[in-house]
């Protein structure tokens, strides 16, 4: 299913409750001592060629940030002269398929500021068109990213508007702007412009022109003392020629790209180094989000430190984040995510090719005769790009229905094509990257019943007419009692699909504790047992890491914290954690 969703999902079968865990992005502190027992994230990523210089003390003047790592911020194409920004639409869709939510991009894996109290950004704009809009946003926190919504937090956002300036803050406590204005220039904007925004004293001056157009009070934007970038165009692109920052009076802060993450050396008690020693071939993996990533050193000591030998990625391959307009492909998070598996040794679990959600509005309103082609041209584009560096892939996505459970799910491809669009996804896959391992996701199989029956109807059918299915990935999320999942009936569709030749791995598993971390820590460990024990069960995944990012939406529209995984929200290892552990000590 997604990761790290902000949503409560309703099975109205079985009495599933589909709780998706949302990966945000919680700014903070980054460690910055010494190397000691620490070890950085190695060189810069493959579209950088210059660092910006780490400043640890004294207030910088003048700095060049466009000579830092920009090359995985999504719309934007580094070239002589500047940073282009182009007008892609990245939007976000409900999970019905309806909205398109703006998504505008952050340079989370890049040039960033930290330690910044007072300061003053300056933004030189060149071809500006007068019909297009060009946005620039700081965020002092990065937003949390839902497959089904973005919630905003704190950040300010000014917009150019043909001769309007508008100016939007978030300050974290809730969902809709605290203030908007849109306000008149002076003298309109021919092609450039030079945007300035000064932080000092508890607010916020900006400028254009040199005129300053309106100051408002900073709301604890920046309080943390961080400032991420984002750019964005509407209309028509332009360009970012210069973008300076400066320090006010004894302000100290340090502009550096993610490479000044430090995470601890590996943990010889971490459970991917424990499992490595049972089964050498077995891998412990959890679904991971860019943001924390690059952004909370405690989480990305429990993802990177020996914990883990695969990440899933989270939203960065799904269709409407890499193809937001049809034959425009963006691959710069998923780039970003490979680029950190590399660094410390992790498999990538591509998520996801064909899925029924999460897809663009200009896929869900092609005529059913296009689909066929646009399918197969997206996986051909997206394998192709990221071949080599993804060990395997979730290819087809929750084939059958929410409602009967034998039955399969109608969506565009299935309406479009009928059952066979899950072959010729298969094949075209394989096609494209003989070498990946290729999977078919679903929740609801570890039981028996008609669902189980016609799942594996449909794998057995698939394998014995040719179809290059390499695996089967078990969701396992456990929401609520009902949903417990018997190890020994695991175990027997985990044997029943090694017989035909296909491999398994848990994929997303999650574990609601509301009757007790013992009851949550027993079903981790008993379902990790099950699979560990199998060999035809390659892989146990996590559907996240840490309760800190575990959100859902409740029935009163509500935004509540859940405690469904290994870490709690202070990164503390939870007992399920520790039952794990022991089992394979």
């Amino acid at each position: 299913m997604r990761i790290f969703n902000i949503l409560q999902r309703t099975r109205q079968t079985k009495g599933w409750i589909h709780r998706n865990a949302v990966m945000g992005a919680c700014v903070a502190l980054i460690l910055a001592g010494g190397i000691g027992g620490y070890m950085a994230l190695a060189d810069s990523p493959k579209y950088i060629a210059a660092n910006v210089t780490l400043h640890t003390s004294g207030a910088i003047d003048k700095n060049d940030l466009l000579s830092g790592q920009w090359g995985y911020l999504p719309g934007s194409k580094q070239e002589d002269g500047g940073l282009l920004i182009k007008p892609d639409s990245f939007q976000i869709v409900k999970q019905d398929g309806s909205g398109g939510q703006a998504n505008p991009p952050v340079n989370e894996y890049g040039t960033h500021l930290e330690n910044a109290t007072d300061f003053t950004i300056t933004a030189q704009l060149a071809d500006v068109a007068a019909t297009g809009k060009a946005a620039m946003q700081l965020y002092g926190q990065v937003p949390i990213i839902a497959d089904e919504f973005r919630v905003e937090r704190k950040s300010v956002r000014v917009e150019l508007d043909g001769n309007n300036l508008n100016v939007n803050l978030w300050d974290g406590s809730k969902q809709t702007a605290a203030l908007t204005q849109s306000l008149p220039l002076a003298t309109p904007i021919a092609k450039d412009a030079r945007l300035e925004v000064t932080h000092a004293a508890g607010k916020i001056q900006i400028s254009v022109n040199g005129q300053q157009v309106t100051e408002i009070d900073d709301s604890g934007v920046f309080a943390d003392g961080f400032v991420w970038f984002g750019f964005d165009a509407t209309g028509s692109s332009f360009k970012i020629s210069n973008l300076d920052a400066k320090g006010v009076g004894a302000a100290t802060f340090k502009t550096a790209d993610s490479s000044t993450l430090r995470v601890q050396r590996k943990d010889p008690n971490g459970l991917q180094s424990l499992a490595a020693k049972k089964r050498s071939n077995f891998t412990v993996g959890a679904a991971m989000a860019l943001p924390p990533t690059v952004s909370d050193a405690s989480y990305a000591n429990a993802a990177f430190g020996g914990n883990f030998g695969a990440l899933t990625t989270e939203n960065a391959m799904k269709w409407q984040f890499i193809e937001p307009q049809q034959g425009v492909f963006d691959f710069k998070e998923g780039d970003a995510l490979v680029q950190l598996a590399k660094r410390h040794d992790m498999k990538v679990q591509g998520h996801t090719l064909v899925f029924g959600e999460a897809n663009p509005a200009w896929v869900r309103n092609l005529p059913a005769g296009q689909l066929e082609a646009a399918m197969t041209n997206h996986i051909k584009k997206t394998l192709t790009h990221f071949k080599g560096n993804v060990y395997s892939w979730d290819v087809v996505n929750e084939p059958f229905s929410d409602d009967q459970w034998d039955q399969f799910r109608t969506n565009i491809w299935y309406n479009a094509m009928g059952e066979s669009y899950i072959s010729k996804a298969f094949t075209t896959a394989h096609d494209a990257d003989p070498g990946a391992l290729l999977f078919m996701n679903e929740y609801g199989i570890e039981e028996d019943g008609d669902r189980w029956n016609a799942f594996l109807a449909l794998v057995t059918k698939l394998k014995a007419g040719g179809v290059p299915i390499d695996g089967v990935g078990f969701q396992s999320h456990v929401y609520q009692s009902s949903d417990k999942i018997d190890p020994a009936v695991l175990r027997k569709h985990i044997q029943q699909l090694a017989a035909i030749g296909v491999k398994s791995r848990v994929s997303e598993m999650d574990v609601y504790s509301d009757d007790g971390q013992s009851v949550q820590a027993s079903q981790y460990s008993a379902i990790f047992q099950a699979c560990l024990d199998e060999p035809g069960c390659i892989s146990w995944t996590t559907w996240g890491i840490s309760d800190r990012y575990d959100y859902f939406i409740d029935d009163d529209g509500s935004i509540q914290q859940g405690n469904d995984f290994l870490w709690n929200d202070k990164m503390k290892p939870t007992p399920a954690f520790g039952a794990v552990q022991k089992l394979l000590q």
